[in-house]
């Protein structure tokens, strides 16, 4: 679904320095990411490295004056758009190259959203693996809670043009009281390449102790024979009001590859 980096690991201490200032609102975010992992396939082990870029523009500014700095576009309904690019240096030792780019729009009066997201993947030894095409269309229910259906495609170009098609039905919460918290769920179901289909669980939540520090947990399962499971860990901190710094660890079992790393993230918004 969609290609994401989960954010942030266990800086618990940094709570102790979330005095907050005052977080002025902003237009635009960059962010840039390093991924640290290791890999076992059946005994086999490797090294996995992954550097990613994110740039996210908003169509109006983001009000970062209700709930956490981490969930203030969520919160203030800000339609954006955004163009990434993510290379990865994988077991085989060949670059595998993903560039997206995707526009979100969210109406502040009526709650509507509508996404759309275009990805495409390239690895060196290869060529053109796939693209993947996310439509995603939702309506915030409450002040602070949305539902969404996403559908989305990926074409494998290398396997004669099969696709592999997924429906997912999410709900997101955030709480913007003195502690704020944020809970995210979904079902999804998979229609594979081999023609078998496969059920997912999805549901992460964080805790808010201060407006600027987050940290929480997820995990992210199949209901099938083949194993596609993770779970991680993350925490958040906004160093100053507009340069956050995040870290995830996550564990990882698809097919029998079993993947354990870390994720560095940091983001500076305009």
């Amino acid at each position: 679904m969609n290609n994401k980096f989960y954010q942030v690991a266990a800086i618990t201490f940094l709570g102790a320095f979330s005095s907050m200032s005052y977080a002025e609102n902003y237009n635009s975010e960059f962010s840039a990411g390093y991924i640290a992992g290791d890999v076992d396939a059946e005994g086999q082990s490797s090294d996995l490295n992954a550097f990613s870029i994110l740039q996210q523009v908003y169509l109006s500014e983001v009000d970062t004056s209700v709930g956490p700095l981490g969930q203030a576009a969520f919160v203030s309904r800000s339609s954006s758009y955004s163009f990434g690019y993510s290379v990865i240096d994988d077991v085989n030792e060949s670059d595998t190259d993903i560039a997206s780019a995707a526009i979100d729009l969210r109406h502040k009066d009526t709650g509507l959203i509508f996404s759309l997201a275009y990805s495409f993947t390239d690895i060196s030894s290869v060529g053109a693996i796939s693209d993947q095409v996310d439509v995603r269309v939702g309506k915030y229910v409450a002040e602070t809670t949305a539902v969404s259906l996403e559908y989305s495609r990926e074409k494998f170009n290398q396997q004669d043009g099969l696709a592999e098609d997924v429906v997912a039905l999410s709900i997101t919460h955030v709480g913007t009281g003195d502690v704020g918290f944020a809970i995210e769920g979904s079902l999804s179901m998979a229609d594979k390449i081999n023609d078998d289909e496969q059920f997912g669980i999805a549901v992460s939540a964080a805790v808010y102790p201060a407006r600027d520090f987050g940290m929480g947990a997820g995990f992210d399962v199949s209901l099938a024979e083949e194993d596609n499971d993770r779970v991680f860990a993350f925490a958040e901190w906004f160093v100053k009001p507009n340069l956050k710094a995040a870290a995830t660890y996550y564990i990882s079992d698809e097919d029998n590859v079993d993947t354990t790393g870390f994720i560095i993230d940091l983001s500076y918004r305009l």
